[in-house]
């Protein structure tokens, strides 16, 4: 062996190249490792996207085997003819995805709902059909459902169809059968799969023999390289196939190899840097040594740099040493004579001396080894302190302590805290008594729940005329239907799928009437395999606010209903007002165009006055019949581009600003939340006045941009304009407000009133900034995801 450690110190290059081949060796060992591990990262990724089709078609099987099961029962039943229709037009309305039910007496359809369009099968016999004899016939060999297809149905269109044969003292009678349409079937099962740029996805078919008889996505699976999962679904002979595109197994740790082959030269060189330095390594051993010598100074050092007390305490000679924070931290000389027990029980506090005397005996005299207690301290100069001990027991052979060392630390901020603390959970407590708010403990494994006295109140109950208490106590008193639902709400948050458990539901109250109760909840404790223990929240009563929202909602129907009638007679009166504005401009133009030759100039003066006042009048009553129409409705709220939305109004407005030759520059603007054609109009009128007011001979400059503003996305329509007086800054937002005259600037005065209540009703605000020269026009719209209804 000292043969060996001479060679290879008196070889630094044999170490070096020994410690690079060991350590790259190891490296190569990781990367596989790692190669591996990423290979069993996508077969997992691969096979959790075929299970997911896989389940999902087992939903459309599991589906459709309640649906032929409820006709196999009614043909069982002698009760299919009068029941066919209303059991179809059930199953059809609820269950969205079947398009089709039939009923065959044999293999002949003599049953089919909807009828209507679907006549042609009726008295079609698919066992006589070479098309569709063979996979019925399997359904009736397996006496169970089997899914056929995709095929063209005799009807039109392309279907999967699953047949149930349906049997009579075990003699084949007839099929239940429903009939899917065979590409909402794929949307059903490949949705957000098949377009997936991760996967290749596809559904063979196979034939009887077990062979893959076609493709029914034709998906490409050329390019693909990644692992591939197959599972079969039995019922209807398919293969589900799904292939990662590109597997990045080992061109993910690319970079790790190439890590450990650099981090393997480098060790390697540094391995040969020691061998070669043999009196390098002798003075480390000296300065070791030097270093163990002062290793008492270095204790030293440290109890000073510490804010805990150090102390020895010799249970033998009855000497006790004490670091200098002794003096700090209790202000008494760690040199004077405390090993007295005098001294230590005039400065515990006289609550926790018994305490601290008992367990400290108990702990001497007993087997521990070590030794911690909390209590209070008296300084020197009279502050009490919270301190803590913890101390480390040497005993004999015969187990008798002789030793301790340990340390004293001030915990006061900590235990203020914890006092703080618990202050504060008695003030919730007070609080929650103070709400009126029913509180619950649940434990969800075993069904023991405690309520408080409030929460029977709510329900018109005291907690003793509910007993005895447990979860059915809940259940027995909260309406079937909402029970449903906040099951489900429950599900979803012990499955993680939300933050806390809130739900809405109505209980039954003492004297017959329901009360809306808010049922809010949090788990703060699971079980060691995940599973939900202890669960706590409140019941509050909601019937007051239940009772407005349904008087909102009244009266929300009632305005709704006044504002159609007003659109109506708006729309009416436009078309009232404008038929004999046009009578009188189209007759006083044919009066130009006749008597011209005999009008003086005056005349066709005042002609043309009266034609261009009908045009005004015109164009005031479409503001007007515009204005009146702005509607809002929020289940119409939509994800809006405002940058492509800005695009197509600058499209939209091309000739009148290549005519002006302005100059529109677009920043980068937000996704928001509202109704495309309200928003669309707004940007349509301030595009719009931006070009209008310049002054004569001016090149337009506009500028649209956007920040964010407390959750609102503030946008800003800036031009190089004649600008608004501030004094005019609310005025231009009234309806017919002009602060130029018609001849100098066109336009109703119309226009920015419709932005305000546009922009009003999408819940922003709109404003006006006017420097020496231009407009900035600044409104608010919640971004998209932040909008609420």
């Amino acid at each position: 062996m000292k043969r060996i450690k001479m060679l290879l110190f008196k070889s630094p290059a044999i170490l070096g190249f020994l410690v690079f081949f060991v350590l790259l060796w190891f490296g190569f060992f990781l990367s596989l490792r790692d190669y591996q591990i990423n290979q069993l990262d996508e077969n997992n990724k691969v096979a959790q996207a075929a299970e997911l089709i896989e389940n999902r078609i087992q939903s459309v099987i599991s589906t459709s085997n309640t649906s032929v099961n409820i006709l196999a029962y009614l043909v069982q039943t002698n009760k299919i003819e009068q029941n066919f229709v209303e059991i179809g037009k059930s199953i059809i309305d609820n269950i969205e995805i079947i398009d089709q039910i039939q009923y065959l007496d044999s293999g002949v359809i003599v049953a089919t709902y909807p009828l209507t369009g679907n006549e042609s099968v009726i008295g079609f016999d698919i066992l006589a059909d070479s098309a569709s004899s063979e996979e019925a016939t399997i359904a009736i060999e397996k006496k169970q459902i089997f899914f056929a297809g995709p095929v063209a149905l005799k009807q039109g269109g392309e279907a999967i169809i699953a047949r149930q044969p349906i049997f009579e003292d075990n003699n084949f009678i007839g099929f239940a059968v429903v009939i899917i349409n065979w590409q909402k079937f794929i949307d059903e099962v490949f949705n957000g799969l098949h377009s997936n740029p991760e996967f290749t996805v596809d559904l063979f078919k196979l034939s009887p023999t077990g062979a893959v008889d076609k493709s029914l996505l034709l998906s490409d699976f050329t390019l693909a390289n990644g692992p591939i999962k197959e599972i079969k679904i039995p019922e209807g002979n398919w293969i589900i196939h799904v292939q990662l595109n590109s597997s990045k197994a080992l061109s993910s740790i690319g970079f790790l190899i190439l890590l450990r082959v650099l981090l393997a030269l480098l060790l390697g060189y540094l391995i040969f840097n020691l061998a070669n330095q043999p009196k390098k390594l002798a003075k480390k051993v000296k300065e070791t040594t030097r270093k163990l010598r002062l290793s008492n100074q270095r204790f030293k050092l440290a109890t000073k740099a510490t804010s805990e007390v150090i102390w020895d305490w010799d249970l033998e000679k009855s000497y006790t040493f004490r670091s200098d924070n002794f003096d700090k931290l209790l202000g008494y000389s760690r040199n004077e004579d405390v090993t007295k027990d005098e001294f230590w029980k005039s400065k515990i506090h006289p609550e926790d001396l018994a305490t601290v005397e008992k367990n400290l005996k108990d702990t001497l005299l007993g087997k521990e080894d070590k030794w911690s207690q909390e209590f209070r301290f008296k300084k020197a100069d009279g502050e009490v302190l919270y301190v803590i001990d913890n101390g480390l027991i040497i005993r004999d052979k015969d187990g008798k302590a002789i030793r301790m060392i340990g340390s004293t630390q001030n915990i006061t901020k900590r235990k203020n805290a914890e006092i703080d603390l618990y202050n504060q959970k008695q003030r919730l407590s007070n609080l929650i008594e103070g709400t009126q708010a029913g509180t619950w403990e649940w434990n969800v494994q075993t069904g023991e729940t405690i309520l408080n006295e409030t929460w029977a109140n709510i329900i018109g109950y005291t907690l003793k005329e509910l007993e005895p208490i447990s979860i059915q106590t809940w259940i027995d008193y909260s309406n079937a239907e909402d029970m449903k639902e906040s099951n489900k709400l429950l599900k979803d948050y012990f499955a993680g799928k939300s933050n806390s458990y809130e739900a809405e539901c109505r209980m039954r109250h003492k004297n017959g009437n329901w009360v809306w109760v808010l049922d809010r909840g949090k788990v703060f404790s699971w079980t060691p395999d995940g599973k939900p223990l202890m669960m706590f929240g409140t019941h509050v009563d909601i019937t007051e606010k239940k009772l407005r929202e349904e008087e909102i909602k009244t009266a929300n129907l009632k305005l709704q209903s006044a504002n159609e009638e007003l659109k109506s007679f708006a729309s009416v009166a436009s078309h009232d007002m404008k038929e004999p504005l046009r009578m009188i401009s189209s007759f006083l133009q044919l009066l130009e165009k006749k008597y011209t030759p005999v009008l003086d100039e005056k005349g066709l003066q005042y002609i043309n006055f009266a034609v261009s006042g009908a045009k005004r009048l015109s164009f005031l009553i479409d503001d007007i019949l515009e204005y009146s129409r702005i509607g809002f409705d929020a289940s119409k709220l939509d994800r809006v581009n405002l940058t492509r939305l800005v695009e197509e109004v600058i499209v939209l407005k091309k000739d009148l600003i290549d005519e002006k030759r302005a100059q529109i520059n677009v920043g980068d603007l937000p996704e928001i939340s509202g109704m495309v054609t309200p928003i669309k109009s707004v940007f349509i009128n301030l595009i719009s006045n931006a070009l209008k007011y310049q002054e004569k001979g001016n090149i337009p400059i506009i500028s649209i941009y956007s920040k964010s503003v407390e959750g609102f996305c503030q946008i800003t329509v800036e031009d190089n304009g004649i600008g608004i007086d501030e004094v005019y800054f609310d005025k231009v937002f009234n309806v017919f407000s002009r602060l130029h005259g018609k001849d100098e600037y066109s336009g109703t005065g119309i226009g920015l009133a419709v932005c305000k209540k546009i922009i009003s009703q999408h819940g922003g605000e709109i404003w006006i900034e006017s420097p020496d020269k231009g407009c900035k026009f600044h409104f608010t719209l919640k971004g998209y995801g932040n909008s609420t209804n």
